[in-house]
């Protein structure tokens, strides 16, 4: 299928690679021996478009240093423009030595920022100087590695480019899969020129939202190639690593010759199509070596995103379960971040449009960004990940799915691929393999609640098909899934464990004083820890505040800035099961306008303790009007009074069960409170 991709959508540009292929190498064999000007030899010089990785001060140095064969020269001059203005002038002396060959050393800064710099750089006589070589459109920034097969390049058909998107090297023909040319040292925008300076639509789009977004420029290099499995993408030769003659070493050769194997932090990986359709195999074993490969050979190297592949057309179960280890990939290795793929726009069956590698390089760009740039807003920026699957109780009618922590899930409506043809997501879960025992379905927070036509017994269920075949009804497969509220769609899963619910557990909560909320619950067989949410007046979700193991019972919340009802909820947990129910408890937290020191406080309340058959009396320290409100433990109103200039106020306690309570007195402009025991 990708070969059929290819003739209809590469061979029509032959004709502007024609005409283009001359002057191309023309410039390639121009740059690559550059470093001669007359008597002067540079051994270091910037090269225009080149980028420079920034240090932790978000800055580069550049070097030129260099030989001069001729005499009678004093020194180097260099000027260093920054959008053509003039910013920095730069002098290297230069030393000769006893055969009459001078040597020069010169260094500048550059900041790593949406602005191009400039180097001209000059040979000087005592009265004289002369224009050696004016080097243009350098910045600093970041690196980005792609590869993988044919869905990491896109067909490297994209021709967007930007001035602070950048690349280095050359893909070779027939799509980047032929041997290099070591003399290929070209670096360039990306995507400058069609075809042979790519990064492919995906790739492009990583590049421009982190530049946009953080002003910081950046280079891609795409060493993705087409037919591939995932045996060629390990395949590293021992004593030639840059080994131009595999995939491998043509990417490292030119991350290498980029001066850029130490700064590459980040490596984007998407391929696995092969193997799920049987030209493949081993993909644990060859992304374990490639991994081990890239460890090696790029020292700086921190983070590996992976695309979970999409549902393909070959009728085979090795792409469901190639699919679910890419899902279970960060449990393996603690660097590796997965996405998935399903529900991308444009997909065919195996490949997409161009505004679906964009959409998934805007989705890969906010993971870098939150390990980064400090992206803020990160939830919902991960695919979700099923955690559990368990029955929510021994009649075995319902199913819960629990996801990933922080996950607000949505469960889709009904979905027309086509005119003729509606489908529902309850049809898509295979309790056992078997599609048909799902009535219903429902997503909260990041459960999903799963209605059973019947009690079932299954140990195992499968998350959307295994494979679509290219005669199916609804080929290729676009929906339904399961997404979050910021449109990313759950990892296919494949032959998950089912599990049994805990006990839910009984919670209780109530005011210890005006600042905090006391919780406590009973223990839960077999539960090995507690997961505690809450939701405030102005929240439309619970958040998890708080973990605790098994042997914890209660858990006392400051809330004293958190004025209004307070909800709370609980659950016990294992790695496998959760509460079939969440137990739930809420508070009133009154409103406080000012908590005073007991020397400002404006009455005082005797006596306290009290006993339930006894009045207590509020005396004012300065007689004013207001609202006097006694409260109980968990923020609700039980008596409201006023104070009108009085020196003191009665209040009964009749009929009050023993504990404490609030006394508060607030007036237009200010508020007091005074805890209040109530004894037997």
């Amino acid at each position: 299928m990708e070969i059929n991709f290819y003739n209809t959508l590469i061979f029509r540009n032959l004709l502007i690679k024609t005409l283009f292929i001359s002057s191309f190498f023309l410039l390639l064999n121009t740059q690559a021996k550059s470093q001669r000007f007359n008597s002067i030899v540079f051994d270091k010089l910037p090269q225009d478009y080149q980028l420079y990785p920034r240090d932790h001060n978000n800055e580069a140095n550049v070097n030129i240093t260099g030989i001069i064969e001729a005499q009678d020269y004093s020194y180097i001059s260099i000027q260093v423009f920054r959008d053509d203005v003039l910013v920095k002038y730069v002098r290297a002396a230069i030393k000769y030595n006893s055969k009459g060959i001078g040597s020069f050393s010169a260094e500048a800064k550059i900041k790593a920022e949406l602005a191009q710099y400039s180097f001209k750089v000059f040979s000087c006589q005592s009265k004289d100087s002369s224009l050696v070589v004016n080097r243009q459109n350098i910045v600093s920034g970041d690196v980005f590695i792609v590869d993988g097969q044919s869905n990491s390049t896109g067909f490297f058909l994209e021709s967007a480019t930007d001035p602070f998107c950048r690349t280095f090297g050359k893909i070779t023909e027939p799509l980047n899969i032929g041997p290099y040319n070591p003399a290929d040292t070209l670096w360039a925008l990306s995507n400058q020129h069609p075809y042979f300076t790519g990064v492919g639509s995906m790739g492009f789009e990583i590049q421009k939202q982190l530049s946009q977004q953080y002003g910081i420029p950046n280079c891609l290099i795409n060493g993705g190639f087409h037919w591939s499995s995932s045996v060629n993408h390990a395949q590293r030769t021992e004593n030639n690593p840059a080994d131009l003659t595999n995939g491998y070493g043509r990417m490292l050769y030119r991350i290498q010759k980029a001066g850029l194997a130490q700064a590459a932090k980040t490596f984007i990986y998407r391929q696995g199509e092969s193997e799920a359709y049987h030209e493949g195999s081993n993909w644990d074993v060859h992304f374990k070596q490639m991994r081990s490969n890239l460890k090696l050979d790029l020292p700086g190297l921190e983070k590996i995103y992976v695309f979970q592949i999409d549902i393909i057309y070959f009728p085979s179960q090795a792409g469901a379960e190639l699919r679910d280890y890419q899902r279970r990939l960060p449990l393996i290795y603690p660097d590796v971040q997965s996405i998935a793929s399903v529900g991308t726009k444009g997909f065919d069956g195996l490949h997409y449009t161009p505004e679906g590698y964009k959409q998934n390089g805007m989705e890969i760009s906010r993971l870098i960004a939150k390990d980064y740039y400090q992206l803020k807003d990160t939830l919902n920026i991960n695919s979700p990940s099923i955690k559990k699957v368990f029955y929510a109780s021994e009649e075995k009618k319902k199913l819960i799915l629990v996801f990933d922590e922080g996950q607000q899930l949505v469960y889709p409506e009904q979905y027309r691929p086509t005119d003729n043809l509606t489908l529902d997501m309850k049809d898509f879960f295979y309790p056992d393999g078997y599609s048909g025992a799902v009535i219903s379905g429902k997503a909260e927070g990041n459960r999903v609640m799963l209605e059973l036509s019947s009690p079932q017994n299954a140990s195992i269920l499968n998350y959307l098909p295994q494979y679509m075949p290219e005669n199916g009804a609804y080929y290729p497969y676009s929906g339904p899934y399961l997404s979050n509220k910021k449109g990313m769609r759950a990892f296919t899963f494949n032959n998950f464990s089912i599990a049994t619910a805990l006990r839910t557990p009984a919670l209780t909560a109530s005011m210890q004083s005006f600042s905090s909320v006391v919780l406590s619950w009973n223990e839960v067989p077999n539960a090995t820890g507690f997961n505690l949410e809450r939701k405030l007046s102005n929240e439309e979700e619970y958040r998890l505040i708080r973990t605790f193991k098994s042997a914890t019972r209660s858990f006392e919340d400051k809330v004293s800035t958190y004025p209004g009802k307070i909800q709370y909820r609980l659950k016990a947990t294992t790695d496998v099961s959760e509460s079939g129910d969440y137990a739930r408890a809420e508070v009133e937290v009154p409103v406080v306008l000012g908590l005073e020191e007991a020397a400002d406080k404006n009455f005082y309340a005797y006596p306290n303790p009290v006993a339930g058959n006894q009045k207590i009396t509020i005396h004012l320290k300065k007689p004013v009007r207001g609202s006097l409100l006694m409260l109980n433990s968990a923020g609700q109103t039980i008596f409201k009074g006023n104070a009108d200039y009085e020196s003191e106020v009665t209040l009964p306690v009749t009929g009050l069960s023993a504990g404490f309570y609030f006394i508060q007195l607030k007036t237009e402009n200010h508020s007091w409170s005074e805890k209040l025991v109530i004894s037997e």
